[in-house]
């Protein structure tokens, strides 16, 4: 058995994807060991301020994920298209527009800095003025990740967005807490952990891309077509684990905040754990549909292998979500145990929907992301209005992600491809 598993590993290391899987399931480990430590080394009241800043970085990641993965399809379209050449030149003009918007979330959040504070019932707004470098950072980051996933460069793309992002957050942030900078220095590791990511990830692709300067051979994308999906997409991925978190810092505020940041920290790992499967479906399904074929196989597998990797947590949490939370946060957090289990089931519809979305995305049919969105601002309409209970919160979440899949799934699952309808003689 043991010999089986080291060849398995073995075989999953040299294929590009499986190295992928591998990393971004370490990355997601890394990310969910930094809360957890956090969680335990500053307390549920700091730890509630934590995840409130923590979830507008979140939400910054979301957008340059988005961002990514909006440059991954149009490179990866190109790339199809009219070769490899042309798609690094379009890369480059996409990038250098794109970098410079990533300036503009930072700014906003250091004029803004001393009203986030205050929103968040922080007497100081150092750590508000550290995230703001740390979300033009993480959103830098992205666009370099989406080089890497366009050009299907998953080896680059595991090393880069997963084990040094999230390996070094954990590493400085745990570092920065014990030489005693406390929530500032929780919130300084993330600017830390991005910003040798960036430098790491364009060391990695420098010698591709500086082919393409060379070349005169580009498309000239529209700056529109491509922000809008990506802002379409982050608002839908915004609202569980992040989105939720910040309403119940302002709503309920003190230790409740902390014991549905501790919950929202383990939803997170069913989140988390069937990310690689989108990140690899988005490039090859758009490559596939640009060429006329039929990706539906695809979508399947892709729910199939979501499905059970989400799904085990799941039952994990329903079977012992007691033991979850005394083992990652202390006796400090079992108030929120009658949270896990319904959390989580929630977060697997969500990562179901995750899918979905990305598929939606990778095929050039909106109306889901658009229907996933009204759902998405529902949400935050129906926390807002109704917050008498954590667990009302729970319920709305549930609710949400159920009424996304029941309608999502089946539309895809039995849409035919374009060419298929064309040969049939319809649209």
């Amino acid at each position: 058995m043991i010999k089986l598993a080291v060849r398995y590993l073995r075989q999953s290391l040299a294929s590009p994807t499986g190295f992928l899987l591998i990393t971004t399931g370490s990355g997601y480990a890394f990310a969910y060991l930094y809360l957890v430590v956090m969680g335990r080394v500053l307390g549920p009241e700091a730890f509630g301020i934590l995840g409130a800043l923590f979830a507008i970085f979140y939400i910054a990641c979301l957008v340059g994920q988005a961002l990514r993965e909006a440059i991954a399809t149009n490179v990866a379209e190109v790339r199809a298209r009219a070769g490899e050449v042309a798609a690094v030149g379009t890369y480059i003009k996409l990038g250098i527009r794109l970098g410079l918007l990533c300036l503009l979330p930072s700014l906003a959040f250091i004029l803004a800095a001393r009203p986030v504070a205050a929103f968040f019932h922080l007497s100081s707004s150092l750590p508000v003025i550290v995230l703001a470098f740390s979300l033009f950072t993480a959103l830098a980051l992205d666009v370099v990740l989406g080089f890497q996933q366009g050009f299907q460069r998953f080896r680059d793309l595991g090393l880069t967005g997963y084990l040094t992002s999230q390996g070094l957050k954990l590493l400085f942030g745990v570092a920065f807490v014990l030489v005693g900078w406390d929530l500032t220095g929780a919130v300084g590791a993330l600017l830390a952990s991005t910003t040798v990511a960036t430098l790491l990830g364009l060391a990695l692709v420098r010698k591709q891309v500086l082919k393409g300067v060379r070349s005169t051979e580009s498309y000239h994308p529209r700056l529109g077509p491509i922000l809008l999906p990506t802002l379409i997409l982050a608002l839908f991925l915004s609202m569980p684990a992040s989105v939720d978190v910040m309403l119940v810092t302002h709503f309920f505020g003190g230790k409740e905040a902390g014991l549905y940041n501790s919950v929202a920290t383990v939803g997170k790992v069913v989140i988390f754990l069937p990310m690689a499967v989108s990140f690899i479906l988005l490039p090859r399904v758009t490559e596939s549909h640009a060429l006329g074929g039929d990706t539906r196989n695809t979508l399947l597998q892709s729910l199939g292998i979501a499905f059970a990797l989400s799904g085990t947590v799941t039952l994990i949490s329903w079977g012992f979500p007691d033991l979850i939370v005394r083992l990652f946060f202390g006796r400090a957090y079992l108030e929120a145990v009658y949270l896990v289990s319904w959390y989580a089931t929630a977060m697997l519809l969500f990562s179901l929907n995750v899918v979905l979305v990305h598929y939606s995305l990778a095929i050039r049919d909106f109306r889901l992301l658009l229907l996933a969105d009204l759902v998405t601002l529902a949400e935050v309409v129906a926390i807002s209005l109704f917050h008498q209970s954590l667990s009302q919160v729970v319920w709305i979440l549930f609710w949400g992600n159920f009424s996304v899949l029941v309608v999502g799934f089946p539309y895809l699952a039995l849409r035919r491809p374009k060419h298929q309808l064309q040969s049939r003689g319809i649209g």
